[in-house]
C-alpha cells in the first residue's frame, strides 16, 4: 500500500508540473518563426562580414552578451540591407508609435482624413506632433484605437514591410513583438515611399533630443529616429531605437537591446560606428555606379529593389567605441514606455519633456510583459507526460511484484 500510494503521490506532482509548465516561458527573443528569410549573397556595397565585425568587436570590448542585441541596416542608396540577430523577436517598447502613426498619415494621403480631423479629441496633426516629437504615450494609445483593437491594428503593420506572413512571430500580434529585420523593413518603407506618409519623418526630425542616434551624430547630418524603452515586473529591460541617419549616402539603423542597461550610451556608439562605416563606403558606391554607368542600356541591370509593398486599400471610413557620452539632462531622460492595450490608468511615471500646453499624460497600467510560450509549452507539456508515462512504466511491475507477493492468487 505505502509503494501504491508512493506511485500515486509521483503521478500527481507530475500532472501537477506538466499543467504549470505553460506558465514557465522561456527568456524573450530565444525563438521566433521557424521561417527566416534568406538574406542576398552578394551585395553592392556592403561587407557583411566586416559589418559583423564591427558590432562583435564593440560588445567584446564591453564584455556584453552578444545574443541581447539586433542589429538592422540598410545602406538605402543601393538597398544593401544587413542584419546581426535581426531575427530575434522581442517587445517593441516606443518604436510602434512609427508605425500607429504611419497608418494615420496614410488616411491622410488617401483623402480620408485632413491634419484638421478631430481624432480622440486632438487634430491629427497635433496627435504626430505629441506622439512622434514628444512621445507621448497616452495620444500613442488612443491613436492606436482611432484604427481598430491592438490586434488589428498589429495585422495593420505587416502593410509596410515586404516580410511574409509566416515569418511573424505569434507574440507579434499578441503583445507588440518586432524583430530589427521588421523594423529595418518599416523604416525602408518610410524612406522609399515618404509621399504615402505625409509629416511623419519631419515629426521624427523634430524630435531631436540630443540623445541615442540624435547624440551620435553631432548636429552634423539630420536624423528621424524613434526609441522606445520599457521595464517589466520582472525586470527585463529593453531599449531599442530606429531611424533614417541623412548622411550624404543616407542608411537606416535599428539596434534593440534587452538588459545591456546604460542603454543611450550603447545607441550613441552604434550611431557613430555605422555612421563611419557608412561614409567609408564612399568609394565603393562610386566604382559601383561607375560599373553600372559602362553596361550597355539592353544589358543594364535592374536598379536596386526596395522592400516596400504597394499601398494597402481601406476600408470605408569622429568617436569610437569609447566615445564619451555627454550627460543627458534629467528632461531629456528616455521615456518609459507601456504595452499597447486597455488598461487602466497606473501609477505616475516619468515622462519626457513636453511643450506649453500638451495635454496631461495619462499613463496606462504596467502589465507583466508576457512571455513567448505557445511552441515551447507544448513541448513542456508532452515532455512531461513522456516522463508521466516512464514512471508509470518502471514502477508498475515493482507495483505487480509487490502485489504478488502480499497475495499468491493476484
Amino acid at each position: 500500500m505505502k509503494i501504491r500510494r508512493l506511485f500515486t503521490q509521483i503521478l500527481a506532482v507530475a500532472l501537477c508540473l506538466a499543467l504549470l509548465c505553460p506558465l514557465c516561458a522561456f527568456a524573450d527573443g530565444e525563438t521566433g518563426s521557424d521561417f527566416i528569410p534568406a538574406d542576398p549573397d552578394n551585395y553592392a556595397v556592403i561587407d557583411p562580414e566586416a559589418m559583423e565585425k564591427l558590432v562583435e568587436d564593440y560588445m567584446d570590448a564591453h564584455k556584453m552578451n552578444k545574443d541581447n542585441i539586433s542589429v538592422g541596416y540598410c545602406y538605402l542608396d543601393t538597398g544593401d540591407t544587413w542584419y546581426y540577430n535581426g531575427d530575434a523577436w522581442n517587445f517593441g517598447a516606443g518604436v510602434y508609435y512609427v508605425p500607429v502613426m504611419m497608418l494615420l498619415a496614410e488616411w491622410e494621403h488617401d483623402g480620408k482624413v485632413t491634419r484638421d480631423t478631430t481624432l480622440k479629441g486632438i487634430s491629427l496633426g497635433d496627435a504626430e506632433r505629441y506622439v512622434l516629437v514628444y512621445s507621448n504615450n497616452y495620444y500613442a494609445h488612443e491613436m492606436m484605437h482611432v484604427i481598430g483593437s491592438d490586434k488589428e491594428v498589429r495585422e495593420q503593420y505587416r502593410n509596410f514591410s515586404s516580410l511574409p506572413e509566416e515569418y511573424y512571430d505569434p507574440d507579434f500580434l499578441d503583445y507588440g513583438y518586432f524583430s530589427a529585420r521588421f523594423l529595418t523593413d518599416v523604416m525602408k518603407t518610410l524612406y522609399y515611399e515618404n509621399e504615402r506618409f505625409p509629416n511623419i519623418i519631419e515629426c521624427l526630425k523634430a524630435s531631436d533630443n540630443g540623445s541615442y542616434f540624435h547624440g551620435a551624430m553631432r548636429e552634423a547630418y539630420e536624423v528621424a529616429q524613434k526609441y522606445g524603452n520599457y521595464i517589466d515586473k520582472r525586470n527585463v529591460e529593453y531599449n531599442n531605437t530606429t531611424g533614417i541617419i541623412y548622411t550624404p549616402h543616407p542608411f537606416v539603423l535599428t539596434v534593440m537591446t534587452k538588459n545591456l542597461g546604460i542603454t543611450q550610451e550603447i545607441m550613441w556608439d552604434m550611431g557613430v560606428i555605422f555612421k563611419d562605416y557608412t561614409l567609408s563606403l564612399d568609394e565603393a558606391y562610386e566604382a559601383y555606379t561607375a560599373a553600372s554607368n559602362t553596361v550597355e542600356p539592353e544589358a543594364a541591370p535592374a536598379a536596386p529593389a526596395a522592400e516596400t509593398p504597394a499601398a494597402p486599400t481601406q476600408e470605408e471610413g569622429e568617436e569610437n567605441s569609447q566615445t564619451q557620452i555627454p550627460v543627458i539632462p534629467a528632461a531629456e531622460a528616455a521615456e518609459t514606455e507601456q504595452p499597447a492595450g486597455e488598461q487602466a490608468a497606473a501609477e505616475p511615471e516619468t515622462q519626457p519633456a513636453q511643450p506649453e500646453n500638451t495635454p496631461p499624460v495619462e499613463q496606462p497600467k504596467k502589465e507583466t510583459n508576457p512571455t513567448n510560450t505557445r511552441r515551447m509549452a507544448a513541448l513542456i507539456f508532452f515532455a512531461a507526460l513522456l516522463v508521466i508515462l516512464i514512471l508509470a512504466a518502471i514502477l508498475r511491475p515493482i507495483l505487480r511484484k509487490k502485489r504478488k507477493e502480499q497475495d499468491p492468487e493476484y
